[in-house]
């Protein structure tokens, strides 16, 4: 028996960053229909909505502000310890199903200036982990970030000029000129997936 899914070898992981609203979780499901072998999608989202209700806006979790003076509409995130420990535990559990042989594509917003990267680097030295910047022109991001009716408006323009500082890439998409199968599709072509 020749499985793939039998053979002792290292896990595949692909993280893509960018800002809310830039397309990522569009990408990963299009890259999940087009890659030979099955990856699991790990939303930061996901793990955000498993805190406790009372931590939603609060300065242990994530709080959501408005940028005062900023001309169009900003809204900053600051994260309190309990937050950046739900943060650090995600990269962990990536790292965790890594090491059990479960491929991935991770969907992340970085805003600590590289830190995270760093932080999967050394969790995933053992995994073949490929970085993918995901990123559109802002006014895309803004429409995207309106019609989704999910998100405080102006979180997109507060993280566009933040989430890709320090942040090094094997690949750099821009989803406001393809569509995601097409982004899929030049992500499974760069790194043969």
């Amino acid at each position: 028996m020749n499985a793939w899914w039998l053979r002792d070898r290292m896990a595949i992981v692909i993280i893509l960053n960018g800002t809310t609203s830039a397309g990522k979780t569009s990408l990963a499901h299009a890259l999940q229909d087009v890659t030979s072998q099955p990856f699991l999608h790990v939303r930061m989202d996901d793990f955000l909505t498993m805190q406790p209700r009372r931590l939603d806006n609060h300065p242990e979790g994530f709080v959501f502000e408005r940028v005062e003076g900023a001309g169009p509409p900003e809204v900053s995130i600051k994260t309190g310890l309990y937050g950046a420990k739900l943060m650090s535990g995600m990269r962990q559990a990536v790292a965790a199903m890594a090491d059990s042989d479960l491929n991935m594509i991770v969907d992340d917003v970085w805003l600590r200036e590289g830190a995270e990267q760093a932080d999967y680097i050394r969790l995933l030295s053992k995994h073949q982990v490929f970085f993918v910047g995901v990123n559109a022109p802002l006014a895309i991001l803004e429409q995207r970030e309106l019609a989704r009716g999910d998100r405080d408006i102006g979180q997109a323009r507060w993280q566009y000029g933040r989430v890709h500082v320090g942040a090094t890439y094997d690949l750099k998409i821009d989803t406001g000129e393809m569509t995601p199968q097409q982004a899929a599709l030049k992500i499974q072509e760069a790194f043969s997936l």
